[in-house]
């Protein structure tokens, strides 16, 4: 009896060491986006390496991880810059129409909401686009957009899971203050994995 429970093929062991490989994966992730630059390459490796995971052909999270990092080094920060400029101008803009007074502006404010929501739809799609398909990059924001409307249902659920950090920041610094720890220790790669999961479906 003693010797099943501590049998490394136990759930428990599984559990606890894909666990580990998820803080790992985040930590190398948050590290290699140190560099603003190079976040967009840091997302496509961590995506890359949960994809991994769950095909079976995860080594270990350096090798997985900068692997992919190296692989899609280019194509991924002309992607990632594009995002980065959209969305800062976007929540810029919804913070500040948002505060603004007045019905017109708060309509405007309103519209740039929802762009704010499609641009996340695009997000959750783009870097796994890169990791599967390649090609332009008007082509990939293409197919992230088909792949965005043709399964809703997963989209909405990501774009959630996405959202909780910058949900997060607008429900005040007490929530901020809670959530930053356990990104910093797992959520990021965690964020991953389970969209992971969705992604497969999709992709």
């Amino acid at each position: 009896m003693m010797m099943k429970k501590m049998n490394i093929d136990n759930p428990f062991f599984n559990f606890m060491g894909r666990l580990a490989d998820i803080v790992l994966l985040n930590l190398l992730f948050l590290l290699c986006s140190l560099p603003v630059v190079t976040a967009g390459a840091s997302l496509a490796a961590l995506y890359q390496a949960c994809d991994d995971m769950a095909e079976g052909e995860f080594v270990s999270a350096f090798r997985n991880f900068f692997g992919a990092f190296r692989r899609n080094l280019k194509n991924s920060i002309r992607i990632w810059l594009i995002f980065l400029f959209t969305g800062a101008l976007l929540i810029f803009d919804f913070i500040f129409l948002g505060g603004a007074g007045g019905k017109e502006w708060r309509l405007v404010g309103a519209g740039v909401g929802c762009l704010l929501v499609l641009w996340e739809m695009l997000f959750c799609y783009i870097f796994p686009v890169i990791l599967k398909k390649g090609g332009s990059i008007q082509n990939m924001v293409k197919e992230s957009m088909l792949l965005a409307v043709r399964n809703f249902p997963y989209t909405v659920i990501m774009v959630i899971i996405n959202m909780i950090p910058l949900a997060c920041f607008f429900f005040g610094a007490g929530a901020l203050v809670s959530a930053t720890p356990l990104y910093l220790i797992f959520g990021f790669g965690l964020t991953a994995y389970i969209n992971t999961c969705f992604l497969r479906r999709c992709v």
